[in-house]
């Protein structure tokens, strides 16, 4: 099996409430996200895989040059054959939580541009090609307060890599 891995940009606009009741917009340019993608077998520190088989837990890993003021968010992962006419099958939502926890763990960060995601049980699909290609948004968002913000994810009995 075969992964490709994919990554997409997007621009931020803030809305800041002021106390007349106004509000005043600012956009912001993120920077854009100098990334390299990695497939490892087990976890973060696992050997990197170029290919792989149905029986190996596999972890994504996106790790991103850092841009002060500026965190790595992970979201809107999906995974699709690499035939003709696959769609795209969404597994991670806006909020870098997983939408089939049986399949794929929340995004977790090691640092502030550093993110995985575990795969224990590796998804073939139907049709005549045995790669898969794994998207992501990944962008670059302000830091708040000095801070990363990241939303919080829910665990559930699937979940083996819990805060």
């Amino acid at each position: 099996m075969w992964v490709l891995l994919g990554i997409l940009f997007f621009g931020l606009s803030l809305a800041v409430k002021v106390p007349d009741g106004g509000t005043v917009t600012k956009v912001v340019h993120e920077p854009e996200a100098e990334c390299q993608f990695s497939v490892h077998k087990d976890g973060p520190n696992g050997e990197e895989l170029s290919g792989t088989t149905l029986n190996t837990q596999l972890y994504y890993k996106i790790k991103c040059k850092p841009a002060k003021g500026f965190c790595l968010n992970v979201s809107n992962c999906t995974v699709s054959g690499e035939g003709p006419g696959q769609k795209p099958y969404a597994v991670i939502d806006e909020n870098g939580c997983t939408t089939e926890p049986s399949l794929f763990e929340h995004v977790l960060y090691e640092d502030d541009y550093t993110a995985g995601i575990y795969n224990p049980l590796p998804i073939r699909f139907r049709g005549s090609s045995s790669g898969v290609q794994f998207f992501c948004s990944t962008t670059l968002t302000p830091r708040m307060g000095g801070t990363c913000s990241r939303k919080l994810c829910t665990w559930n009995e699937y979940t083996t890599q819990q805060p």
